[in-house]
Order: C-alpha cells, then sequence, then structure tokens
C-alpha cells in the first residue's frame, strides 16, 4: 500500500510589511499548499492577520481535520466552505458586500485514498511530480497565466516598473479591474472556483487518479514559488524537484529572490503586479 511522507516545506512572505497569506499541512493520507488572495479591500475580519490569511489557516486545519482518505474531496471542499462561510456571517450580520470583497483561496492536494493515489485543486498552485520510471507529472487546476501577465505588463509600461509604484495593486485603475475580474470568481459559467464561501465550488474541484511506478518524489507549490518554472524559466518540473531534494527549498527559495529583488526589481523582465508574492512548497515522497 502506498504511504506519503512529507520530506520538506518552506514559507516566506513576499512583503514583510504584509502577512503570509499561504499556508501548507498534511496528515497520513494527504499533504497540501493553499494560497490566499490578496484582499483588494477593507478587511471583513479586523482581527485576522488578513481576511487571506484567516481562510489559508481556516483550510489548512478543514483539510487536516478532514481529508482523511475516506471522505470525497468535494464533501472536504464543500464542509471548507461552509464554515467560512458561517463566520463570515456572523460578522457581517446580513449586510451585503460585494463579490470581489470575500475572502478566496486557491489549494493543490496530493491524496493517498484506498491504496489509489489522487490530486485535487482548485485555482493555480501546482504539483510537479516524478515517478520511479522517470515519468513526469505537471498538474495545476487553473492553467494559464497569459491574462494576468498582459495585465501586469500593461501596468508596468503605464506606471514605469514596479520600483515607481511600489504597490502596484493599490493604484485605482489595476485595482479597479482586478475587483472586475474577481467578482466574476465562483459563478456559474466562469471556469474559476476557489475555496471561500460559496459551497458550490465542490463540484468544481479539478481531480485526477494516477496510476504510476513507486517510489515518486513530488513538489506542491503556490504560484509564488512555481513562478521559477512558471514565469522566470529556471526550472522545469523535473528539474525543480530534483533541485529540491538535493539541495533543499532554502536554497530554492532564496534563488526565488534574488530573480525578484536584484535581477528584476522593476518587473520589466518578468512582468508581475508585485515584487514578490508570497511562496510556499511542500516536498514529498510516496513509498
Amino acid at each position: 500500500m502506498a504511504t506519503l511522507r512529507i520530506l520538506d516545506s518552506i514559507t516566506d512572505r513576499g512583503d514583510p510589511k504584509r502577512p503570509n497569506e499561504d499556508a501548507s499541512g498534511g496528515n497520513r493520507t494527504c499533504a497540501f499548499v493553499i494560497d490566499g488572495a490578496t484582499g483588494l479591500g477593507e478587511s471583513l475580519l479586523p482581527d485576522a492577520p488578513s481576511d487571506a490569511a484567516w481562510l489559508a489557516a481556516l483550510a489548512k486545519d478543514c483539510f487536516e481535520e478532514l481529508a482523511n482518505g475516506t471522505r470525497p474531496i468535494g464533501d472536504v471542499v464543500r464542509q471548507t466552505n461552509a464554515r467560512a462561510k458561517a463566520v463570515l456571517d456572523g460578522m457581517l450580520l446580513g449586510d451585503e458586500v460585494p463579490a470581489w470583497q470575500l475572502p478566496i483561496a486557491g489549494f493543490q492536494m496530493v491524496a493517498i485514498a484506498n491504496g489509489a493515489i489522487f490530486t485535487h485543486g482548485l485555482g493555480d498552485c501546482r504539483l510537479f511530480m516524478i515517478a520511479a520510471d522517470g515519468k513526469i507529472l505537471d498538474r495545476t487546476a487553473l492553467p494559464g497565466r497569459d491574462e494576468e501577465t498582459d495585465g501586469a505588463r500593461r501596468a508596468i509600461a503605464a506606471f514605469g516598473g514596479l520600483t515607481q509604484a511600489a504597490d502596484m495593486v493599490a493604484r485605482p485603475e489595476v485595482r479597479t479591474a482586478l475587483r472586475e475580474r474577481r467578482a466574476q470568481y465562483n459563478r456559474q459559467g466562469t471556469d474559476v472556483w476557489t475555496l471561500g464561501t460559496e459551497p458550490q465550488a465542490a463540484l468544481h474541484v479539478a481531480s485526477e487518479k494516477f496510476e504510476i511506478a513507486l517510489p515518486a518524489r513530488g513538489l506542491l507549490c503556490t504560484d509564488g514559488f512555481a513562478a521559477l518554472v512558471d514565469a522566470y524559466g529556471r526550472y522545469d518540473a523535473a528539474t525543480l524537484v530534483d533541485a529540491a531534494s538535493r539541495g533543499g527549498l532554502s536554497k530554492l527559495l532564496a534563488e526565488l529572490r534574488i530573480v525578484e529583488h536584484r535581477e528584476d526589481p522593476d518587473g520589466l523582465t518578468f512582468p508581475r503586479f508585485k515584487k514578490s508574492d508570497d511562496a510556499t512548497a511542500l516536498l514529498f515522497e510516496i513509498v
């Protein structure tokens, strides 16, 4: 029977002035990363570090409790979102808030259930995995970053780079566009469903069963860490997992920050809305 072991994990906030809105964790049958989306307005939870950080922490607790290898992932997500909704409803006391203001988060998970290996996800977190026979797996629930990159490129061209506009997301033009886009999430007809307050997201979890040779080794990461592959082109799936296994995750995190703070601080080579995003990774093996 397959056994999952977590080998290493790391997380780092992208902005020292803001809370880390990522999370990671696991139990005997699963491992996962969670990426809370930066808020686009006033916080709804004044006692939390941020709404996104609160949601990521709540989802971590729910996953570790509920994802036990016997419960369907849809039930896990439905209960997670129902718990988040209950807390927010209690805070809002019936007040209406715009859809873009509700906290959301993505996740990617690897899990073992009934002896089989699965991955589940919502949003743009990533799974990179190498099987014993060399087969390479690269999975995300939300492929494609072109729209976001194009938007960042236009914003950087307008404002002269990230150094000139340190908080690009706070710019009224940028924030309005991001709010309009986020307001469309978690609605019928959209391809973006998330952890948050919509239990129907449970019906849209991207799941896949793997038939792979063991032992296998893999890396779960939020998009801020996966930028080493997707945005900066320093690695591909196989070489990233190999580098994590050989040199550890701290070395990769340091390389990521060197790109963002020394090599391309203005975002001219690699367009993005923030100089650095929160970055989280979890290295595991299945034997």
